[in-house]
């Protein structure tokens, strides 16, 4: 039996979440004993399953974040490396829970603090994730706005950047020096749980994707009605800029629609629904949804992106940061959906409407989606889960 610590730093999504309960869940069933340490406990009481969960210690925010990051390296600048006396903190509470937890392994998923503390503790590692937070290990680190140029110059200023505060942190805990940004992501195995297809960097080369690890908690069980319209099913952030305008556009698109918006009140989902509308604001069961829609609407995270590709459902996507707008664009890129970058400062999209009709009506990306669905037949996510268990136990013995 090994001990394992499955780590989450960064990110808002709740797929980090779902991804290292299903993990932890899998490993579990194999005999072995998961703990789990999150950014946002928030989400533990839900998912934690009667493991162990502990607060994952947190970096500083710079006070002004840059929006348009152009690499992981200036990714990690802007939520906590900008601060080069402050690692130090983080990394000593990380190994306090590694003191308290015994682990035999670490899994990280978008925590370099965590696999830095790996580091000086001597402890293995794995990464796990979507791709975005496992870069190619290169230096400088891999732009990631391949639409705008960014001198080599000014993405080996992120990575000495990010390498000059994590050496600080290493050296007040007399631990030796890391030489690049790139070694911040380094780990025995790195577990890619996506589709080849949706990887930020593009498929790599002898790569094993997993696909993604599944373990949405039972939503709300709806069925589309028998009108004869179109059908549009959409899963959206009610703080999205111009969340209203959205549903008033989809409502004027002609379609039936369903759209899941988790956070709304009673009030705000009945002023938005219609007779041909329908609103909620709890999460959904989304499989008999996208199985039978015209149409998928969302904002590029990875968990609705996969099911809607594996349901073979047209997408337009709303991505709201970086890692969505990688997601989205090779998804443009599949000819199975199309995508508006977000609004400048925060403003709301114009009127959606005829994007949405001309989705609606676009044979071509419907064709790409049912072919792309013929590659995800045989995907199981309890099936992956298993295997990024054996790989995590694996990497005990290398």
């Amino acid at each position: 039996m090994a001990r394992v610590l499955c780590a989450w730093e960064y990110g808002g999504e709740l797929g980090h979440v779902q991804r290292l309960t299903a993990l932890a869940v899998a490993l579990r069933e194999a005999g072995h004993e998961p703990a789990l340490a999150f950014s946002n406990l928030q989400h533990a009481g839900s998912t934690s399953r009667g493991f162990r969960c502990y607060q994952a210690p947190l970096t500083t925010l710079a006070e002004k974040p840059d929006p348009t990051p152009v690499s992981l390296a200036h990714v990690l600048v802007e939520v906590g490396f900008h601060d080069r006396d402050g690692l130090a903190a983080p990394l000593r509470a990380w190994l306090a829970i590694f003191a308290l937890e015994k682990p035999d392994v670490i899994v990280a998923d978008y925590a370099p603090m965590a696999l830095l503390a790996a580091r000086v503790a001597g402890l293995p590692a794995v990464t796990i994730g979507s791709g975005f937070s496992s870069p190619p290990l290169t230096r400088p680190l891999h732009g990631l706005r391949s639409w705008e140029p960014v001198s080599d110059a000014r993405l080996l200023a992120y990575d000495d950047s990010a390498t000059e505060a994590a050496n600080r942190a290493l050296a007040e805990l007399g631990a030796a020096p890391i030489e690049s940004a790139a070694q911040l992501f380094v780990a025995r195995d790195d577990i890619l749980c996506t589709y080849a297809e949706l990887d930020p960097f593009g498929p790599r080369e002898n790569a094993e994707y997993l696909g993604p690890l599944d373990d949405a908690m039972p939503g709300a069980e709806l069925a589309w009605s028998g009108e004869e319209r179109p059908r549009i099913f959409a899963y959206l952030k009610p703080r999205y800029p111009g969340f209203v305008s959205i549903v008033a556009s989809i409502g004027a698109a002609g379609a039936s629609a369903i759209i899941a918006a988790p956070g709304l009140n009673d009030a705000e989902v009945q002023s938005m629904s219609s007779p041909h509308v329908q609103v909620i604001g709890r999460p959904v069961t989304l499989p008999p949804l996208l199985a039978a829609c015209d149409l998928c609407i969302g904002h590029a995270g990875l968990g609705l992106t996969s099911k809607a590709m594996s349901a073979g459902a047209p997408m337009g996507l709303l991505p709201t940061h970086l890692e969505q707008l990688l997601i989205a664009q090779r998804v443009e890129a599949l000819g199975a959906g199309a995508y508006l970058r977000p609004p400048p400062q925060g403003a709301p999209h114009a009127d959606l409407t005829p994007w949405l009709r001309g989705l609606l009506a676009d044979e071509q990306k419907r064709s790409a989606a049912r072919h792309l669905r013929e590659r995800f037949t045989g995907y199981s996510p309890k099936a992956s889960a298993a295997r990024a268990a054996q790989r995590v136990i694996a990497a005990l013995s290398r």
